[in-house]
């Protein structure tokens, strides 16, 4: 890769110039300078988004067998692989770490913190 590409500063200001030719060419057109104060008011990514919304749902006819052929050959035998490998006898405490991290955002610590909290809580209020 080209070194000017790994440079994060050069990445913003070529963000920066797109956005200006963006809001330029709305300016410009006719049709969509009336979207400049919905522009102003939204922002650029809400506004994107909902222009990516409207073309999917333009192109949901076509778009949508090949999301579910991707899902179906791609997404599930790889998931099935994740959960045949977390059940693995040598990774299933990490695999059970993993899993408290997701449920409770936190993992294990966090687990017995919230439940010296619940401790505390009720002991207040039985106090009170």
């Amino acid at each position: 890769m080209h070194p000017i590409f790994k440079n994060k500063k050069t990445w913003k200001r070529v963000f920066q110039i797109l956005t200006w030719l963006l809001i330029l060419a709305f300016i410009s057109h006719p049709e969509l300078r009336l979207l400049v104060p919905l522009l102003d008011s939204l922002g650029l990514e809400l506004l994107l988004g909902l222009a990516g919304l409207q073309l999917l749902d333009l192109y949901q006819a076509r778009v949508a067998p090949f999301i579910a052929m991707f899902i179906r050959r791609v997404l599930q035998p790889a998931f099935v692989a994740l959960v045949d490998a977390a059940d693995h006898p040598t990774l299933r405490p990490a695999s059970r770490f993993l899993w408290n991290l997701l449920l409770t955002g936190s993992g294990y610590i966090g687990t017995l913190l919230a439940f010296k909290l619940v401790g505390f809580h009720k002991a207040a209020q039985s106090a009170a």
